[in-house]
């Protein structure tokens, strides 16, 4: 990147773009804190300064054709497979409720007072990597951790309200403390988050669930009443008390799910709305507590919230698949020992691709209960039982099709072709080494003794 740099600074000496020319935002708050960064942002403090430079870089033969976006005033060029955006230094200005600017040509310091926070707002001039503090609190806030709004918070929250899950986001990314004024601006005006695209919010709460606390962004969207306008679903969890299993509320134990699981955006998904039905199904008798279904429940949930929120079909299939099936192992105990083989197998050719992903999550859950329900070694234990099954299976698929099963019985094409296979897999679970005929005259002999009884 830093070659990339002098090639700029080098191609601009002695024209109108020298000391114009400055790298914004992210890279420079990363250099701050000694960090490596490939997110370069440059703004030129000239009319159409942005476009212009991108251009002029192009036709020196220095970067590839500029994508350009004239509304905005910005472009794109790629230098040594670096992705670089160049923009005029710009004021903004927003119409009611309309979330695309109109943008003119401003001053520099316009530029940096538009900008969300003053972590965000420091810039470096290209030809002498020179920092410059315009609002005289970067520096110090990055040095003291703290999210603050470069203007007064109203006014940038009400210009962009996805800058409040921008705060949130860039506190658990970097471990820093949004401030109390801030934090007040985010609450008066969470519910802005209405005019927000609800893919613009997905993508920041992506970015949130993949940080090293993501469980610590859902209490900051809790406590600020973000998550009213996000997934409300989730402020319902909090005060949920629950069976002898448990030693939180719902959403306390969400909360640790959440953090014992890995960065994998399935796995976060379903860890945060694995019991999202609980409020739902909850029951009280003489027995105690009970949560009956919540997994079915909360699969079905989960698939209308994440459909609200535009995430991809696939994720959505995954996500409410784990969720269905996390419950799936509670009853075995730590050790398994009456969790048969077939069972197992079961489990495997169900889950398919995603049994690793519901290992994880079920271990998460696990180890989230109350101290003397824990099962801290169940998952483990089942790895080993998977390991010994794969050996005895030795990679070998159920050898019947439905092709097979019209041919040997003589019908067509139907439901109860779907059914006969369902039985054929289950026989071959129980019998992995068995082929096709075996498994056929299998399902023939039992269907001809149910028949007998009848």
């Amino acid at each position: 990147m830093k070659n990339v740099i002098t090639i700029i600074a080098d191609a601009i000496r002695e024209t109108k773009f020298e000391n114009n020319t400055f790298i914004a935002g992210g890279f420079v708050r990363d250099k701050i804190m000694g960090k490596e960064s490939n997110d370069l942002d440059i703004v030129v403090s000239l009319p159409d300064g942005g476009i212009e430079l991108a251009k002029y870089l192009y036709e020196k033969g220095l970067s590839s054709r500029p994508v350009i976006f004239q509304r905005f005033g910005t472009a794109q060029i790629i230098i040594k497979n670096f992705k670089i955006e160049f923009v005029m230094a710009r004021k903004e200005s927003y119409r009611n409720k309309n979330r695309k600017p109109d943008v003119a040509h401003g001053t520099i310091n316009e530029d940096i007072y538009r900008r969300d926070f003053t972590i965000n707002s420091l810039i470096m001039n290209v030809m002498n990597n020179e920092v410059q503090d315009i609002t005289g609190k970067g520096i110090s806030d990055i040095k003291s951790k703290i999210i603050r709004a470069t203007s007064p918070p109203n006014i940038i929250f009400e210009e962009d309200p996805l800058r409040m899950l921008r705060a949130v986001r860039f506190a658990v990314q970097l471990n820093f403390t949004i401030d109390k004024e801030t934090m007040m601006g985010i609450i008066r005006n969470a519910e802005m988050l209405k005019h927000i695209s609800r893919e613009r919010i997905r993508d920041e709460l992506i970015k949130i669930l993949l940080s090293s606390a993501p469980a610590e962004g859902i209490i900051i969207m809790i406590d600020s009443g973000i998550m009213q306008y996000v997934i409300p679903e989730i402020v319902l969890l909090k005060g949920v008390q629950q069976n002898k299993y448990h030693d939180k509320d719902v959403l306390g134990h969400t909360l640790q799910v959440l953090q014992n699981t890995h960065n994998d955006i399935i796995l976060r998904l379903s860890a945060l709305l694995h019991d999202i039905s609980k409020p739902q199904t909850k029951t009280i008798d003489a027995k105690g507590i009970h949560f009956y279904r919540h997994e079915v429940a909360g699969a079905k949930r989960a698939r209308k919230i994440l459909n609200d929120l535009k995430f991809p079909k696939d994720t959505i299939d995954k996500v409410t698949k784990l969720i269905k099936n996390h419950m799936r192992l509670k009853s075995f105990g730590d050790t398994l020992e009456t969790l048969s083989d077939v069972a197992v197998r079961r489990l495997m050719f169900q889950m398919q691709d995603d049994l690793e992903l519901l290992l994880s999550l079920i271990h998460a859950d696990n180890i989230s209960h109350a101290e003397a329900y824990n099962l801290p070694s169940q998952i483990l234990n089942l790895k080993l039982r998977v390991a010994s099954n794969i050996k005895k299976i030795n990679g070998k698929k159920l050898p019947v099709t439905g092709r097979d099963i019209m041919l040997h019985f003589e019908i067509s094409e139907g439901q109860n072709v779907g059914k006969i296979l369902d039985k054929a897999n289950e026989i071959w679970l129980k019998h992995p080494s068995w082929n096709k005929l075996e498994i056929l005259n299998k399902i023939e002999f039992e269907e001809e003794l149910w028949k007998k009884k009848k």
